[in-house]
């Protein structure tokens, strides 16, 4: 008997799954996959994504990097006004 759970295959969602684990709409995962954002295989019609391709997703910072404000242009500025 063989085991149809083979390892070498990656486990594939469909667009509606992968948005309901993102809770997003499923446009907003063709968004992303069109975007680049998601990286999708196209079986025929459909487009299918890779769990670890979700969860890497899921995993990524959000948001704009955290920038320290500089001390020095609010200095010169006080400068300027004086």
């Amino acid at each position: 008997m063989t085991d149809s759970g083979s390892n070498d295959s990656p486990e594939l969602l469909s667009v509606a799954q992968t948005a309901k684990l993102l809770d997003v709409t499923r446009q907003r995962v063709h968004d992303l996959i069109k975007n680049g954002q998601i990286v999708a295989r196209k079986l025929g019609r459909f487009y299918y994504i890779e769990a670890a391709e979700v969860e890497r997703y899921k995993n990524q910072p959000t948001g704009k990097p955290y920038k320290p404000r500089s001390t020095t242009s609010q200095k010169d500025s006080i400068v300027k006004c004086q």
